[in-house]
């Protein structure tokens, strides 16, 4: 075998290991950044985050500080360990489910089933259309399979592999420029924000930071449906490693070009809006607690993760 595919190997064997080893847990030394509180108690935004589904990413757990970053900012976050109807979701503002799996497994062998059953995907999508907002993150194989109903009910095709670490810059246009998301909360047209007529939001919560740069860790990709925005969009030369079964990776493992995919993209649906990740590590941060190793929101490079957050969940609570 020659010396590059020994490295690309070697390489996501290093980002297998990072996903999956046990010892990976949230940081209990995490503090927000932010320190400003966008909502006061009369109209925080009410997020769900979703437990209920053999979730890998829970505010208990490697998500906790998630739950941090956006409390500090002043939502509501409260965890849901039921399965969706409209009835559950009638008095959220924004659905998170994270690293979903499907019920009850116990490793990472095929077949893989869907986490989510076609009640819960309809009435979910049926939520949106009506005004909800949904956060759906689907990390790396088999992450991205079992929630492939889900994606598809709002036009997304994950691929259900491997992607290296990634960097995405305004620079070099990996980055959206133009969306209110990267770009200062700015509104495309000419009318005021709706946080303006929102009673009690301070007006720091219009005073976003534009971002330049925001890191991955790995994780899938997807293809955004074509009304979609892109806001992490892959450049030429990656490729997903797409074992048969997770984390088998050889030097005959299918290896698929995915230029012009994304690890990041919003879209509106009806009265309202989607925001997928193709990864999960970029929103929260662990640390190995063998090696004390941290990854996520205080690495290097990453440090304009929290506010992408931040105005990624803002977007969601229609502030602009």
């Amino acid at each position: 075998m020659k010396l590059l595919p020994k490295l690309i190997l070697v390489f996501i064997s290093l980002i297998i290991v990072s996903c999956t080893d046990s010892s990976q847990q949230a940081d209990p030394d995490f503090k927000p950044q932010n320190t400003v509180k966008s909502f006061s108690s009369d109209n925080s935004p009410v997020v769900l985050v979703d437990e209920a589904h053999n979730n890998f990413l829970t505010i208990s757990g490697r998500y906790k500080p998630f739950e941090q970053v956006l409390s500090s900012n002043g939502f509501t976050v409260k965890s849901n360990t039921r399965g969706f109807t409209l009835d559950i979701l009638k008095n959220i503002d924004i659905l998170v489910i994270a690293n979903a799996l499907d019920h009850s497994r116990r490793d990472w062998q095929p077949p893989f089933g869907s986490a989510l059953n076609d009640d819960e995907v309809a009435s979910v999508k049926q939520w949106v259309t009506d005004g909800g907002s949904l956060l759906l993150i689907a990390d790396h194989t088999p992450f991205p399979k079992v929630v492939e109903n889900l994606a598809f009910a709002f036009g997304f095709e994950f691929s259900n592999g491997h992607v290296g670490r990634y960097t995405f810059r305004i620079a070099d246009a990996t980055l959206s420029a133009e969306h209110p998301i990267t770009n200062s909360g700015n509104n495309s047209s000419n009318e005021l924000p709706v946080a303006l007529s929102i009673p009690n939001i301070q007006k720091n919560a219009l005073l976003f930071s534009r971002i330049t740069q925001v890191k991955t860790f790995g994780g899938s990709a997807f293809k955004a449906p074509d009304e979609a925005e892109s806001l992490l969009t892959i450049r030429q030369g990656i490729f997903s490693t797409e074992p048969a079964i997770p984390f088998q990776v050889n030097s005959s493992t299918t290896r698929i070009p995915i230029e012009g995919w994304s690890q990041g993209a919003v879209l509106k649906v009806g009265k309202g809006r989607v925001a997928v990740f193709s990864e999960g590590m970029m929103f929260s941060s662990q640390v190995d607690v063998k090696t004390g190793e941290k990854h996520g929101l205080r690495s290097v490079g990453a440090e304009q993760n929290e506010q992408f957050l931040l105005n990624v969940m803002h977007w969601l609570s229609s502030v602009f």
